[in-house]
């Protein structure tokens, strides 16, 4: 029995030694295999940015040095030093992001800024026909042989606000100093008082004006017949 005993302990320690070999082989090559990776990792950032002539990022110098060092400790392994394996190389990983993401924001900023005497206005769809229109006939009045007899207006007060909108947002993109008229504010109030008198409630006196100037309106559209 005491015989049985034993043989069963040794069994039994055979198989503990077995398998905490075997854990301790596991995990010392994902360590191993980390490492690799890491290696190729800080072989391929050296690279890139040696051909662009630049140094590393800050945030990825440090994570690659305090990875490194941790690899040259290699303790006796144990399941949170994996753990503290991982947490370092996300550490690097999240350092190597912001690198990319800030590199790709600086050239895009670079990219989409406009060229050296020139300014970029973002306008909307709305926007582009509003000033296409107003620009249009703005030219055809301002030519000294315009003849036109075609009456163009707005056609409700929303159609008058985006026009006026329109235009704040073409005069505001204009650099201070270059600007023809002192206060910008000035003009854009203007614009608004005039579709505040206009499109208010008609009073009695001048509703009969506002009446019989369709027809004349109509009239004067209407082309006459040689």
């Amino acid at each position: 029995m005491i015989v049985l005993l034993i043989v069963v302990g040794l069994l039994i320690a055979l198989f503990w030694a077995c398998w905490s070999s075997a854990r301790s082989y596991y995990q010392h090559g994902r360590i191993r295999g980390m490492d690799e990776a890491v290696r190729q990792i800080v072989r391929g950032i050296g690279r890139h940015y040696e051909i662009a002539a630049r140094a590393s990022p800050e945030g990825v110098s440090k994570a690659i040095a305090e990875i490194k060092a941790m690899f040259n400790r290699r303790p006796h392994l144990k399941p949170k030093d994996v753990e503290r394996y991982h947490l370092q190389l996300s550490i690097l990983a999240d350092a190597i992001g912001e690198a990319c993401c800030s590199k790709g924001q600086a050239e895009g900023v670079e990219m989409m800024a406009p060229a050296e005497g020139h300014v970029r206005v973002d306008l909307s769809v709305i926007e582009l026909l509003q000033l296409s229109r107003l620009a249009h006939l703005g030219f055809l009045h301002m030519m000294p042989n315009y003849r036109g007899l075609e009456i163009q207006r707005f056609s409700d007060e929303l159609d008058a606000q985006e026009g006026t909108r329109s235009i704040y947002k073409l005069e505001s993109a204009i650099p201070p100093k270059e600007r023809p008229f002192v206060d910008l504010a000035t003009h854009y109030r203007g614009r608004e008082q005039l579709i505040s008198d206009w499109w208010q409630p008609v009073p009695a006196d001048r509703a009969g004006y506002v009446r019989g100037l369709g027809p004349s309106m109509a009239m004067a559209s209407t082309p006459v017949s040689p």
